[in-house]
C-alpha cells in the first residue's frame, strides 16, 4: 500500500465525525491564502473587504459567495490562478449541454487520487486489480495520429496493465452483447461504468448470469448518474453476482463521495467540504449541493453549486459527511431506433471539442427527427459544423446526418433550466 493511501486511511479513521468541520476549516485556511492572492475574483472581494481574509469560524466561511457553472464559465480566468501556466484544460460533460472549460495542473492528481482508492477499498478493490470500464473517451472522436495512438493504447497497452475499456457511446443491443463477451474474455476483478449503461448491459446479457458469477467480481461500480430505481441496482447485482456501488464525482470536483456496501454515501471530506442548503442558501438536511475543494488547484472551487440535490444528510456542523441519495443527475439517451441508444456523454464529447460552442441542445419531434441547436459568441461556419458531424459519425453514422442550427438562446424549462434533450 502506498504512503498516500495509508495517510488517507489514517485521517478518516482518526478524525471523529464531530470534529470534521473544524478539521476542514483549518485545512481550507491553508489554501485560502493562495486563493485570495492569486485568484482575481476572491482577491478583489477581500480587497474591498466584502469577505474575510482569514476564515476563523463557520460563520466566516458562509460569508463566501455561492458560485455555479453558469456564472463561472463566462469568465473562468477570473476564478483561476493566472500566475501559473496550466498543463492542460479540462472540459466538462453532463446532461445540461453547457460544458465548462477550466485550467488544471498535473500535480493536482497527487492530492485527489488517493481518495479514489480509499473509496474503492470499501469493496476490496486494489490498484493492482483488473478493471473493465464501460465509458466514453472524447479523444477517440478526433482525427490524425494522436487519435489512433490513443485507440491503440486502450486496445493493447491498457489491457496489458489490467485496464480494459469498452465504449459506452453506442449502447445498441449488439454492442452491449459484445461488451458482455469482452468481460468474460478479459476476466476483470471489477467493473465501472455509467450507471444506466451498466443496467442496460445487465439486461442484454442476463443470460450470461452464471458465467458472470464464475468471475467472482469484487464489485460493479456505477458512476456519472444514479440508477433509475433501487430495483435496477439490485438487478445488476443479481446478474453479476456481486455488490453494486455508486461513486459521486464530476469533472470540476473529481471524486466527492462513494457508497459503502449496503449503506449510504460516505463523503470524501478530506478533499472537499460538502454543504447541503435550501433555496435560500440556508443549511438543510435535504437540498442543494455546494462543494469547496481542500487541496491546491489552479481552478479552486469555493461554495460551488453542482446542480444536484442530496437527501437525508448527516453533518458535522454545516459539513456533510454522509447522505442517503442524489437527485437531479439524470443523463438521458438519444434513441436512434428501437435497438440503439446513444448516451448523453457521447453527444457532449463530440460537440464540446469545438472551441466555439458555448452550449447545445438536441430537439426531436414525435417522428424522432432530431436537430442539434448550438449557441456561440462567434459564427459557426460550415467547416466547423462538418467537423462536429465527423465526430458524430465516429459514434454512429446516422448521427452525421443531424442538422446543426445556431441560435441565440436554447429552450428552457418553466424552472429556467436547460436540458440537452428536448421533445418539441
Amino acid at each position: 500500500m502506498d504512503k498516500h493511501l495509508k495517510d488517507k486511511r489514517r485521517i478518516y479513521k482518526e478524525v471523529p465525525n464531530v470534529e470534521i468541520q473544524q478539521y476542514q476549516l483549518k485545512k481550507f485556511n491553508e489554501i485560502w491564502k493562495e486563493i485570495i492572492n492569486e485568484v482575481p475574483y476572491y482577491k478583489e472581494l477581500v480587497d474591498k473587504e466584502r469577505i474575510p481574509s482569514q476564515i476563523k469560524s463557520i460563520d466566516d466561511f458562509i460569508k463566501l459567495p455561492i458560485t455555479d457553472r453558469k456564472e463561472v464559465r463566462n469568465n473562468v480566468l477570473k476564478y483561476s490562478n493566472n500566475n501559473v501556466e496550466p498543463d492542460f484544460w479540462i472540459t466538462t460533460g453532463g446532461s445540461t449541454g453547457t460544458p465548462l472549460k477550466f485550467p488544471s495542473r498535473k500535480k493536482e492528481k497527487e492530492y485527489y487520487e488517493p481518495s479514489i482508492w480509499y473509496a474503492r477499498d470499501f469493496y476490496g478493490i486494489k490498484r493492482s486489480d483488473r478493471m473493465f470500464r464501460l465509458w466514453g473517451h472524447s479523444h477517440t472522436l478526433g482525427k490524425g495520429f494522436s487519435k489512433y495512438k490513443k485507440i491503440l493504447s486502450f486496445k493493447i497497452g491498457h489491457p496489458l496493465i489490467g485496464f480494459k475499456r469498452f465504449s459506452a457511446y453506442n449502447l445498441s443491443k449488439e454492442q452491449l452483447r459484445k461488451a458482455g463477451e469482452e468481460i468474460l474474455k478479459f476476466k476483470p476483478d471489477y467493473i465501472i461504468g455509467y450507471s444506466k449503461a451498466i443496467n442496460m448491459l445487465a439486461k442484454v446479457n442476463e443470460g450470461r448470469k452464471n458465467e458472470f458469477h464464475k468471475l467472482n467480481l469484487r464489485a460493479v461500480i456505477g458512476a456519472s448518474e444514479a440508477f433509475d430505481t433501487k430495483e435496477d441496482r439490485e438487478f445488476v447485482s443479481e446478474v453479476f453476482g456481486c455488490e453494486v456501488g455508486l461513486e459521486y464525482a464530476s469533472m470540476e470536483t473529481k471524486h466527492i463521495a462513494h457508497t459503502y456496501p449496503k449503506s449510504d454515501y460516505k463523503v470524501l471530506w478530506d478533499d472537499v467540504i460538502m454543504e447541503c442548503v435550501d433555496e435560500n442558501g440556508l443549511p438543510s438536511t435535504t437540498g442543494r449541493v455546494l462543494i469547496t475543494t481542500l487541496y491546491p488547484r489552479m481552478f479552486p472551487l469555493v461554495r460551488y453549486e453542482l446542480g444536484d440535490i442530496i437527501v437525508n444528510t448527516k453533518k458535522s456542523g454545516h459539513s456533510v459527511y454522509e447522505f442517503e441519495e442524489i437527485k437531479g443527475r439524470d443523463n438521458d439517451f438519444l434513441k436512434i431506433d428501437a435497438e440503439t441508444s446513444i448516451h448523453s456523454e457521447a453527444l457532449t464529447h463530440a460537440i464540446k471539442l469545438s472551441d466555439k460552442i458555448s452550449s447545445y441542445q438536441i430537439r426531436y419531434d414525435k417522428n424522432n427527427n432530431y436537430t442539434i441547436y448550438v449557441t456561440s459568441n462567434d459564427n459557426i461556419n460550415e467547416k466547423e459544423k462538418k467537423e462536429i458531424q465527423y465526430r458524430l459519425n465516429n459514434i454512429d453514422s446516422r448521427l452525421q446526418k443531424l442538422p446543426i442550427v445556431q441560435v441565440d438562446q436554447l429552450k428552457q424549462t418553466i424552472a429556467g433550466k436547460t436540458k440537452w434533450l428536448v421533445e418539441e
